[in-house]
């Protein structure tokens, strides 16, 4: 068991890549169409542009929508909904009539209105029992008919109460007439009214009144939910979908037929049962094999692409799961789409994919995802291809409209151009097909229009993907490298000197990536960020000294070194406060390494040489560069503060510089985790040199004007 968990942990970034592909696949599948393809195409109100269609199987007619509505709503108008007694509610109301009758009517003997009547005991014995048993009679009465509160029950019948309803006692139904069942309040007037009718004498009326016969009137029926819903939903599934049929061999239209109601419907029947058939019988199986294959077939071929051409993407999981899942969307939009008749499919902006994988990753890969893409799709599409050419034209003007996406108004110029080459292309297509300017779909431009329209919402998708999986886009670089950002313009106020220092670098790294290859812009604003911790203590770095006092020369060596070293801390506390992306982060955290600070580090072993150092003392926290932007800011970072201090600014003085600290560097292996090689290394020293010499190349001196010859 254990080898079997530790082949897991080993292999367990294989083990999700080949999660998500499955998962993905499986997805595609499930959102193609389960049924075989109807080979006809028609339109309502259209002649009929094929062959003349005689039925090849019988079939029956489907009903339209409306009929079946009317269908429902008769269904709904006759149907009794179902309540159930509640018998536990009358035996508690009687027995608590009888305990009452009984103290009132010991109190209404006693009472002088009664002793005026005279009776004899006897009779006495007889009103009393007849009054008893006409009560308890009609109360029984009413409990058994049911006593219902219909305002407060939930019943949802086209919001009218039913005639009738079915009442239901100990699982034995009786259907009953709705404006025979009593409420609590009916049912109380009632008896009052009967008993005016029935006891002449007003003593006994008084009586009868007396006993407050609504506390025993307590409703008894209550609407039944569940048994409502399951009848009725029983019902409504029962409703015959169809009306008549047709049988095989008979004609239903003939080539230039204009399709009317009757035909359109009839069609739309045989189209239904065709695809039926199809996806019933065995060569359903076999469609879906195929179709399986092809989907690989698209997936593998991307595998492929990636492996040779984009292996850091490869081994992305957060990568690979964003490009399935933007494969994913268009796959079930189109899907989507096709339930909607009504709806073109070019109104979907496919164009869209390049935009946003050429501004997360680059352009050849938006290329490559976007063709995967297309290839899958054209698989749901009507007349695929021209589909595929359609959208592979749009989408390769698309990467060339937009080579870096800096500006929102750039979206609309790649929308511009993306619905003129729908357009050019579609219009090419329609024309040789149709062989006539009149017959061309003009409607279909409209489509393309909104297409080119739904192309400016990238910005929001691509900010979306970004805070998703991570991502940082040449947008996002561009505002953070603003100097009107919040945390620069606090560097610019506390620390000046270390924002200039910051610009330099910037400038320094800016030219090396350019030259051996890389994101510019990422190492430039990573260079303007990568110093922001020095903001707590400012005066103790010397760009940002003002005056020949030096704060270091009252501490000790390894103070100095920890606040040194904590600039690197504390910038990444204030990066991740002010939500800077984990790639800026990654430039504070590695532009030292985890070298030492050598100037307190070699002072301290001068002044005591007989003690042991503490080495972590005198340590950055790391980590070492993993990058080719990281690793050149390393050595832009220390080259641009190291020229500071040369006395003598000669081209001979600043090369020696130079491949003195890159030398350095190298031997410590600061550089052994980052994608760069030793061409790379002597290529960024070329550029360095030359931009120092420049920078500090030496002035022509102006001669003085000669006062005396004026």
């Amino acid at each position: 068991m254990n080898k079997y968990f530790r082949f897991i942990r080993q292999n367990l970034s294989n083990i999700y890549r080949f999660s998500i592909t499955s998962i993905t696949i499986v997805l595609i599948m499930l959102l193609f169409p389960n049924t075989g393809n109807f080979k006809y195409e028609y339109q309502k109100g259209k002649p009929w542009m094929h062959e003349t269609l005689l039925a090849p199987f019988e079939f029956p007619i489907l009903k339209t929508e409306k009929e079946l509505n009317q269908d429902r709503d008769s269904i709904l108008n006759r149907f009794s909904p179902y309540f159930k007694v509640d018998t536990s509610v009358y035996p508690s109301a009687i027995a608590r009539f009888e305990k009452n009758f009984e103290k009132k009517w010991n109190q209404f003997e006693k009472s002088k209105a009664f002793q005026k009547l005279n009776f004899s005991q006897k009779r006495i014995e007889a009103e009393k029992l007849l009054c008893y048993n006409y009560l308890k009679t009609n109360l029984k009465n009413y409990y058994e008919i049911g006593i219902a509160d219909f305002q407060n029950e939930k019943i949802q019948f086209n919001y009218t109460l039913p005639e009738t309803i079915n009442k239901s006692v100990n699982n034995i139904n009786e259907q009953v007439a709705t404006n025979k069942v009593f409420s609590a309040r009916t049912a109380y007037e009632n008896i009052n009214g009967n008993v005016k009718s029935d006891f002449k004498n007003p003593v006994f009326q008084a009586f009868i009144q007396g006993l407050n016969l609504d506390s025993y009137l307590a409703q008894n029926l209550f609407y039944d939910k569940t048994m409502s819903d399951q009848v009725r939903n029983s019902m409504l599934e029962n409703i015959s979908l169809t009306k008549g049929k047709v049988e095989r061999g008979k004609r239903i239209v003939l080539v230039g037929d204009i399709i009317n109601d009757e035909t359109f419907l009839i069609l739309e029947s045989l189209k239904k049962e065709h695809e039926n058939l199809i996806g019933s019988s065995q060569s359903h199986y076999l469609i879906v094999g195929g179709q399986t294959l092809l989907i690989i077939s698209c997936i593998v071929l991307l595998f492929l692409y990636l492996r040779n051409f984009r292996r850091q993407i490869l081994h992305d999981n957060k990568k690979i799961l964003f490009i399935f899942l933007l494969v994913l969307i268009f796959v079930a939009l189109t899907s989507l789409i096709q339930q909607f008749p009504k709806i073109h499919i070019y109104l979907l902006p496919f164009a869209l994919i390049t935009i946003v994988v050429r501004t997360l990753m680059d352009s050849r890969t938006a290329l490559f995802v976007f063709i995967i893409t297309v290839l899958i799709t054209g698989f749901l599409a009507p007349n695929a291809f021209e589909f595929v050419f359609l959208q592979l034209a749009a989408g390769i003007m698309a990467i060339y409209s937009l080579p870096r996406l800096e500006r929102r108004g750039q979206l609309v110029l790649t929308g511009i151009i993306t619905f003129f080459t729908y357009s050019v292309i579609y219009f090419a297509f329609a024309i040789t097909q149709e062989g006539s300017i009149e017959e061309i779909k003009w409607f279909n431009f409209m489509w393309f229009a909104i297409n080119g329209l739904l192309l400016t919402f990238s910005y929001s998708l691509i900010y979306i993907f970004e805070k998703l999986f991570g991502f940082l886009s040449d947008v996002t670089l561009i505002e953070l490298s603003n100097q009107n950002h919040p945390l620069l313009r606090q560097l610019i106020q506390h620390s000046p000197g270390t924002f200039q220092h910051s610009l330099q670098v910037a400038n320094l790294a800016e030219a090396a990536i350019n030259k051996i290859g890389g994101n510019p812009l990422l190492v430039r604003t990573g260079a303007l960020y990568h110093d922001i911790g020095k903001m707590k203590h400012p005066v103790y770095f010397i760009e940002n000294q003002m005056t020949n006092k030096n704060p270091h020369d009252d501490l000790d060596f390894d103070k100095s070194a920890q606040i040194i070293t904590d600039h690197v801390k504390y910038g990444v506390k204030i990066a991740k406060k002010h939500k800077l992306p984990q790639q800026i982060i990654d430039f504070i955290e590695t532009h030292h390494g985890a070298g030492k600070v050598m100037y307190f580090y070699t002072s301290f072993k001068n002044k005591y040489p007989d003690r042991e150092v503490d080495e972590e003392k005198f340590k950055y926290p790391g980590p070492d560069p993993f990058t080719k932007e990281t690793a050149v800011l390393m050595m832009a970072d220390g080259i641009e503060a190291a020229s500071r201090s040369l006395k003598e600014k000669t081209p001979e003085t600043i090369r020696e510089l130079i491949d003195k600290m890159i030398d350095k560097q190298v031997n410590e292996n600061r550089f052994a985790n980052a994608d760069i090689t030793f061409k790379n290394i002597n290529e960024i020293k070329e550029i360095f040199t030359n931009n120092l010499v420049n920078a500090y190349h030496a002035r022509i001196e102006y001669p003085k004007e000669n006062k005396s010859e004026s």
